[in-house]
Formats: structure tokens, sequence, C-alpha cells
């Protein structure tokens, strides 16, 4: 390990990051990311509280309800594939081992707020001492500097002021927070692609390691596309109310129309406006259902994308909101597909694991929980990489279950010296 490069050629098969070596010292907001990379290959070390473990391990939901350290369907999730140990770094005993572990370590990934790290070893310089060639991942709210740089923050609040939240509201309700936690995504995604990218830079800059400083409410604001800019050149907010949207202030059309049995996505209100206007109108006609969108006049105006009165936007949404609404998502799709138009079902979570796309390609991997005897689907590969492909490397870990493994095999410490430190609660 903390080397330029993986100690030994990569085999076909391999990680990519085969070889390497992550501590995870995070919380909510960087277990995803050290997650990503053990699926890469490398050997990541979660390194928890001594006894009760990590304080995620109390995230629900629960399996079958019941409330345990290794029930919390957060934590496999958000663990899976890694070793687990645990240390006490309030002692002196337990920052010593830590200063052992790093120097053995290519990555570290914590997410103490700025100035809490030093005190337990965790901050660049104590890492860097322990091993120049460490590559520190520091994930916090706001970054390490700013007027916010100490705030407390939760997913909501990075949501809230990375601008996702805005985007989703509408006038009605107004600002409105995604279901599942999206802040704690972003950061920890945008986290690994900075590990490895320190991580390539490291073998074309002599070895040396750096401080990878990543902000939660930044994370938010990358994913924002162009509405900043919008902000920036037009001086005008962005937002998507409800079924519609507004861009640039121009309420721009409904998006999403109900079926008998969910939901689609269509824009230009399905294709009535624009190019293929032509085909939905056909459509809708077959069926009796275009009422005078049929018509010469209406046929010419929506082709060519002229302006249409607010009411007269309303007339084609009505229109194709009640063809849907009597019919079934799956087979309106299906159609509209074979017609040249761009719709798409929408998926509930039950549905993205049930869907045939997914299923033909494999997607989904099932992770045995050979400690009570059941296995369970996971989310598959996000890239597919034919020489050095991501593998899925098992269930979460429970508290210290590899505490032998890592402490002995790794540090060299023997089985009375690991009794001891049991003793005095150092591990």
């Amino acid at each position: 390990m903390t080397q330029e490069s993986p100690p030994v050629p990569l085999e076909h098969g391999d990680g990519p990051l085969t070889g390497y070596r992550v501590l995870d010292l995070a919380d909510e907001k960087g277990q995803l990311c050290a997650r990503l990379l053990a699926e890469l290959g490398a050997d990541v070390i979660k390194i928890e509280p001594p006894r009760e473990g990590d304080p995620t391990r109390a995230n629900g939901p629960f399996f079958k309800g019941e409330q345990g350290p290794n029930t919390s369907l957060y934590w496999w999730a958000m663990n899976a594939g890694k070793r687990s140990i645990t240390l006490q770094l309030r002692l002196e005993a337990g920052r010593e081992i830590l200063r052992k572990l790093i120097a053995s370590a290519d990555i570290i990934v914590e997410t103490r707020a700025p100035g809490e790290s030093a005190a337990l070893g965790l901050d660049y310089a104590s890492v860097s001492a322990a091993n120049p060639a460490a590559i520190l991942v520091s994930i916090t709210n706001f970054g390490q500097t700013g007027p916010y740089a100490n705030w407390a923050a939760t997913d909501i609040v990075a949501s809230a002021m990375g601008g996702h939240m805005h985007l989703n509201g509408d006038d009605e309700h107004g600002p409105v927070r995604t279901t599942a936690p999206q802040a704690f995504a972003q950061v920890n995604a945008q986290a690994a692609t900075g590990a490895m990218v320190a991580l390539y830079a490291r073998a074309v800059n002599a070895g040396v390691g750096q401080h990878v400083d990543v902000s939660m409410q930044e994370a938010m604001a990358n994913a924002m596309d162009h509405a900043q800019q919008t902000w920036d050149i037009r001086h005008v907010n962005t937002y998507g109310p409800g079924v519609g949207r507004q861009t640039a202030g121009v309420r721009s059309g409904r998006y999403l129309f109900e079926t008998a049995d969910g939901w689609i996505t269509a824009l230009a209100v399905g294709g009535l406006i624009g190019l293929r206007a032509d085909a939905a109108i056909d459509w809708l006609a077959e069926s009796g259902e275009a009422r005078d969108l049929a018509l010469p006049a209406w046929r010419k105006r929506l082709t060519a994308m002229e302006p249409l009165a607010a009411e007269e936007r309303a007339y084609v949404e009505e229109t194709l909101s009640a063809f849907c609404k009597a019919r079934k998502k799956e087979a309106l799709v299906a159609e509209a597909q074979n017609r040249g138009l761009g719709w798409a079902p929408v998926f509930s979570p039950g549905e993205i694991v049930e869907s045939r796309q997914l299923a033909d390609r494999e997607y989904w991997v099932r992770v045995a929980h050979d400690d009570i005897g059941e296995s369970f689907i996971y989310p598959g590969a996000p890239y597919r990489l034919s020489e050095t492909p991501w593998r899925q490397r098992g269930r979460a870990p429970h508290i210290g279950e590899h505490n032998e493994q890592v402490y002995s095999g790794l540090l060299g410490i023997d089985a009375a010296e690991l009794r001891r430190l049991k003793l005095k609660m150092v591990v």
C-alpha cells in the first residue's frame, strides 16, 4: 500500500482499486463513498467505536422491524463489502493504533466538522506525518473554510442550501425535499471521484498524497444543471411546479400525465407540440380522441411550434391527459416508442426492482447474509469495466467482526496484547 501504483499487476477480473486500502471513519456523508471504493476492489476497513459500534447502525428501517446493531437496512446498504474493526480514538492508545493503520493505508475518509479532527489525529497534518503518501478525504457540510464551515447540517439542510429543494418546489406548497437523501448521495459520489482523482495524481507526483476537501452544499450545487447559469445570465430562478415546469420564468408545459395505473413522463405534451406532432395527433385520432387537434389548422400550428395562448396550451394538455388516463402506462409507452415518441413510465421502487431491462442486464446482485441464513438483492454495477470489473464484496460487517484479522494479520498484534487492549476498552 501507499505506493505510486498497486503492489502487483492487476489480473483480469481484479477491480481497478485492487491492492489499495481505505480507512472509513465516516458518517452518512462518507460511508457510501467508501463502499463505492470497496466495490472497485479496495480493502475498506470501517473503524467503529467499541461496544456500541457506529451510530448509523441505529438508522432505520430494520429487517423484520427488529431494531438491532446488525439489522439496519441503511447499514447494510451503505457498508456492504467492508471489514469492521473497533477502536477508541478518545484514548491515546487508540490514536497510536490509528497512526499505524494510516501508515498502511492509501485513502482515509472522515466526516468530522472542521477543527474536530485534529484531536483524533485525523487532520491532514497528522495524517501526512504518519504517511506522506496518504490521501485524506474530508467530507463536511460546507467545506473546511468559509462563514458556514462549522454549521450543523443534515441531508435536508444541504438540499435546501444547495438549491435542490427550490427546484422541486411549486407555487402552492413552496420548496419540496426529495424523500430519499439526495445531498448525502451526491456528496458521497463526488467524494469517491475526488479520492480516485487524488490517487491518480499521486502516481504522477512522486507518491505524494493530498487533502481532498468535499462540501455537501457544493456537491448539491454541482448537481443543479443550468439553474445557476440561468440566474447569472437572465436573473431568473428556475423551479419545477408539480406536473409541469418553469424554465427561465416561462411555463413550458406539463411533462407528467396520469395513467390508469400510474404516471408517464413525456416532454412537449407527449409530442403533440413539435416535429413529431403529426405522429402524436394520428395516434389520438385513430382512437377518436384527438378532438380538434386533428384539424389542419391545429396540425399546422402544433407542428410549426407556433406560440399558444395559455388556454390553447391547456386544451392540448387536457386532450392528452384524458387519453392517458384511460390506459395503462406500459402499453402507452410501448406504443409511443413504436411511433417515435419519447415517452417513459414513471417507475416506483418496486417496479425498478422488477424491471425487465435491469433483469436482462443482470443488474441486481444477490448478497448472502450468512449470519441470518438469507440473501437479498442489492443494486449492481453503476458502470461496467471489461478488464477490471466492479464487484459486490459481501454483506455489511458486524461490530468489530474483523478485529483479529486486521490487528493480528495487518499490524502484527498478538493475541495476548489484543486481549489487553479489549480489557482497556481500546478496541
